[in-house]
Parts: structure tokens; C-alpha cells; sequence
């Protein structure tokens, strides 16, 4: 993968408006779709693929829904993005016989993870609203 697709951010995006369910409750499709303005049919693939990868639990019933599976500070972002676009930034290619395009190359991938090794909880201090003196 080299850029992250509409999946990987439409799946993380459903993931942050899981982390602030009130007390851990499960929540709704229909809820996730009309915070994340997701259509319901897409989020419930994407939801599906997350909780295969035990990042999320479905709960059946009339009070059903989904819920993290875990704490949101035990949640990496790398972890919802390999769930649902496979292994993260892996550089396709035969580097030869030249043992330091090898290096290179394995250095920037290991590189590219450490960028998404941020957990769920850390989205939010990611924000920090400009305020601009007029």
C-alpha cells in the first residue's frame, strides 16, 4: 500500500466514533453512518472487516450494535488500517543484489510504520484549533 484509501479512512474515522461511545455502549449503524456520513451498506462492510480482526465486537439484538473490543489507548492506528487495507507501506520490488538498496529500503518502511503507531486516543490531541489574534 502506498497511500491510504477511502477504506483505511472511512474505517478509522467509523474506529474514532467508536472510541467516544458513551461508557462503552455499542452503538448503531445508523448512528456511526449519520456521525461519519458513511452510507450504512459501505460502514456495515467496514465494520465487518473489524471485527474479523478483533478490533471490534458486535452485539446482537434490539440494543445491539458495535463497540471497541478494546480500550481506545490499546488500539494503534496501524493496527485498523493493515485490518482493512493488508500489510502497511511494504516497498514492492526487486532490489538485486545491492545489499544497501535492501537496507534502504527496509529502513523506510520500518520508517512509515512508526508514523502510524499512534493509538485511537491520540486522534484527539491531534486536533489543536488554531485561534488567530484579529
Amino acid at each position: 500500500m502506498s497511500a491510504l484509501s477511502t477504506k483505511a479512512v472511512y474505517g478509522l474515522a467509523a474506529m474514532h466514533v467508536l472510541s467516544h461511545a458513551p461508557h462503552g455502549r455499542s452503538m448503531q449503524v445508523r448512528e456511526i453512518s449519520a456521525m461519519t456520513q458513511i452510507s450504512h451498506g459501505y460502514l456495515e462492510q467496514l465494520l465487518s472487516i473489524l471485527r474479523r480482526a478483533n478490533l471490534v465486537i458486535s452485539i446482537r439484538g434490539a440494543s445491539g450494535g458495535y463497540k471497541l473490543a478494546r480500550q481506545p489507548h490499546d488500539i494503534e492506528v496501524i493496527e485498523i488500517v493493515e485490518a482493512l487495507e493488508g500489510p502497511f507501506y511494504k516497498i514492492d520490488g526487486n532490489v538485486g543484489s545491492s545489499l544497501i538498496l535492501e537496507y534502504y529500503w527496509k529502513e523506510v518502511e520500518e520508517k512509515m510504520r512508526a508514523l502510524f503507531t499512534s493509538k485511537l486516543s491520540d486522534l484527539d490531541h491531534a486536533y489543536q484549533p488554531h485561534h488567530y489574534d484579529i
